[in-house]
Formats: C-alpha cells, sequence, structure tokens
C-alpha cells in the first residue's frame, strides 16, 4: 500500500477522534457564531505564515520532518482542545491561541497529503486514487468519531489524549522505514518555491480567484456545516456521531458504484455538472432543520453528502491534473496560499454578516444560501479562453520553470 494511504486513514482517525468536534466544543463554551467565523479567519491566517517555514522545511533536508510534524502539531492542537474544554474556555486569549495551533496543523496536513497524492496520481488514474481515497476517510473518520463522541460525551479527556498521542506514534513510527523515506523523499522533491514567485503566476483558468473562493466552502463544510448537522441532532454529540456514520457507509457505497466511471469520463464534463449538483447542495442545506422528520433530514443530509463529495473528487481531479501542465508544487502551494488568504479575508466577512443574524440555524441557512449562488464562480475554472496572450504565456514560462 503506498505511504499516502497510510497517512491518510491515520490522520483521519485522527481528525474523529477531536479536531472534528471543534466546531461544536467552541459552541459549548459559548462562542457565537460571530466568534468561531473569526477562529477560522485566524486559523486561516496561521495556516498562511506556516507555508513558508513548511516549504523551507520541505526544500531542505527535512522532508520527513515535515511529514512527522503534521502529527506532532496534531497531538499538540489535541492537548490544546482539552485543556480548552477543561478551562471552559479561556476567553480571546484562548481562542487566538488555539486558532492559531489549528492553523498551523493545518498547513503541515494539508501540504503533506497533497504532495503525498500527487506523487501517486496521474491523469489517468487520479479520479480513482481520489476516490478511494475519499472512502478510506470517510470509514476511518467516522470510526474516529464514533471514539470521540462517546469519550467526549463521558468526559474521559485523559483517555482521547493517550489515544490521540498512541496514534500520533504509529504515524511518527512508520516514517523510521525506510520504504516510507525514500517515498516521502521522492514525493517532495522540488526546488524552493519563493512566495513572490507563486503570486506572479497567471493562468487562463482563473486559478487563482477559484482558489482564493475555494477556501470559504471549505470551510463552510467542516465547520459549519457540522454545526448546522449538531443544532439538527438537538446539541448532542452522540447522536451527531451516529448520524455521521449511517452517512459515512451509505456514502462510501455509493462511491464505490460510480468511482471507476469518473477516469473514463470527460473531466470538463463531469465538473461542470458537479458545479451545478454542488451550487444544488447548498440550496438544500438551506431547508434542512428540526421540522423535517427523521427519515426525511437523512434523505436530504444523504444526498448533501453524496453531491459534496462527487464536487470534491471532479474538482480535485482537474486540479491535480493541470498540476501535471506546470510546475506541480509551484501550482500545489498556489492553491494553498490563495483559499488560506480567502480563508482569512472571507470569514472575517462572513463574521460581520452572522453579527446581524442572531438565531443560529436561520444565520445558517442564509450563509448557505447566499453560498449555493457563490459556487457558480468554479465555472471559471472549467474552461480555458480561445487566446492565451503570448507575454503571459512567456511569464509563466520563466516564473515556473
Amino acid at each position: 500500500m503506498h505511504y499516502f494511504f497510510q497517512f491518510s486513514g491515520i490522520h483521519a482517525f485522527l481528525v474523529g477522534v477531536l479536531p472534528f468536534f471543534m466546531p461544536t466544543l467552541l459552541w459549548q463554551q459559548g462562542y457565537r457564531l460571530t466568534e468561531i467565523a473569526l477562529f477560522i479567519a485566524l486559523s486561516g491566517l496561521a495556516y498562511l505564515f506556516t507555508l513558508r517555514v513548511w516549504e523551507n522545511l520541505r526544500s531542505g533536508k527535512g522532508s520527513v520532518w515535515a511529514v512527522r510534524a503534521s502529527f506532532l502539531t496534531e497531538l499538540l492542537l489535541v492537548a490544546g482542545l482539552l485543556f480548552f474544554q477543561q478551562q471552559a474556555g479561556s476567553g480571546v486569549t484562548g481562542l487566538i491561541l488555539l486558532a492559531i495551533l489549528n492553523g498551523i496543523y493545518g498547513c503541515f496536513y494539508w501540504m503533506a497529503q497533497r504532495l503525498l497524492f500527487k506523487s501517486i496520481s496521474h491523469s489517468w488514474n487520479s479520479g480513482q486514487h481520489f476516490g478511494n481515497f475519499q472512502i478510506l476517510v470517510a470509514v476511518m473518520l467516522k470510526i474516529g468519531i464514533v471514539a470521540g463522541a462517546v469519550l467526549l460525551e463521558q468526559s474521559s479527556f485523559s483517555i482521547l489524549f493517550m489515544l490521540s498521542a498512541l496514534i500520533s506514534s504509529v504515524g511518527v513510527a512508520r516514517t523510521l522505514k525506510k520504504k516510507v523515506v525514500v517515498e516521502i523523499d521522492r514525493a517532495f522533491s522540488a526546488p524552493l518555491t519563493r512566495f513572490t514567485e507563486v503570486f506572479r503566476f497567471r493562468d487562463s483558468f482563473g486559478s487563482r480567484g477559484v482558489f482564493f473562493a475555494d477556501g470559504l466552502f471549505l470551510f463552510l463544510e467542516s465547520y459549519f456545516w457540522t454545526l448546522s448537522l449538531y443544532f439538527i441532532n438537538r446539541e448532542s454529540l452522540l447522536e451527531l456521531g451516529g448520524m455521521m456514520v449511517v452517512l459515512a457507509i451509505a456514502v462510501a457505497v455509493l462511491f464505490k458504484l460510480v468511482q471507476t466511471f469518473i477516469d473514463r469520463m470527460a473531466a470538463i464534463r463531469l465538473f461542470r455538472l458537479a458545479i451545478i449538483l454542488y451550487a444544488f447542495s447548498w440550496l438544500l442545506r438551506g431547508v434542512v432543520d428540526e421540522a423535517l422528520s427523521t427519515q426525511q433530514q437523512y434523505a436530504v443530509i444523504l444526498v448533501i453528502a453524496f453531491l459534496t463529495s462527487l464536487f470534491r473528487l471532479s474538482f480535485n481531479k482537474v486540479f491535480f491534473d493541470r498540476s501535471d501542465k506546470t510546475n506541480t508544487h509551484a501550482y500545489l502551494l498556489l492553491k494553498s496560499y490563495c483559499s488560506q488568504l480567502g480563508v482569512a479575508l472571507l470569514f472575517m466577512v462572513t463574521a460581520l454578516f452572522l453579527h446581524q443574524v442572531k438565531p443560529p440555524l436561520e444565520a445558517l441557512q442564509a450563509v448557505y444560501f447566499i453560498a449555493s449562488i457563490l459556487a457558480l464562480v468554479y465555472f471559471r475554472y472549467s474552461w480555458q479562453s480561445a487566446t492565451v496572450r503570448a507575454d503571459r504565456a512567456a511569464m509563466n514560462e520563466k516564473i515556473l520553470s
């Protein structure tokens, strides 16, 4: 098995045990939606500044340590979350420190994951590999969520930390194997790319603007939608965990049925269809509430989960396939720089918007309706202008050579 899948599976379990519950834990500590939005914005800024540290470490002789740091910073985040929980919140200072930890961990985790994935994928198999990745993550994440929900409900904080420490140790231990070190070095081998070089990049796909918007959607999916499900499940972590397990099984089955067709289809056509369905999924999020029966809730949420996963698969296939056509590492860095800048700025705007709308579920539904329109920005990434100016092409060739 490629180390990428081992890395992803271990991290998915670790995320499920505690970091998955971060938005709900913040809510339990009395922080409102506006403050959670600001927390996300600060996490984006911390991620953005950590990118330079990560890039220097990766491009030097510390590629293996760049991977190990993803496990160590995640364990540090877990420790911070548990301390935060036991102290019943720590005011503004605690929120800022936790956001910084979250951003640092996010940088080490996501950058390592993207480079490891790119090292094993090509245009003819990226859809298949990403589909397998989504199924693996769904299963391991939900196993972690069940364990985390039970332990959190019992306030078993010391067991949560020891479990996270044990799994993190396993993750670090895997990097001691020579075969894994070779795989990591190969995946991380690229010259140092500077911040200024990344932001001088232009292409006819509108990559920078689309990546900027993508940061907003990634956190709407992982933080705000999780909060919506928490509210729908009567603010019960156990019920939330149970719902996520049922959804994971259903989505995994659906994906197993369709993933083999992904690489056979025209990637751009699938992507355009997925964008429409993704925008529709945000409309559906805007209508899910406690008034629906349990059966209706599960049915609608299952559709949302499947459409979101299909979009993420098709978007990532197009993204990784396009990264093959330029300097791959610089393009992956461009994605992180732009998306995290988008997270920082757009969630500050979201915080201002949420400050005006008081009932939490209604406020989130309003955000989802706006998101359904904004999602159409991804169409910009699905086409290329008929003519690309020669000077722009020459500049990109010089920048990314």
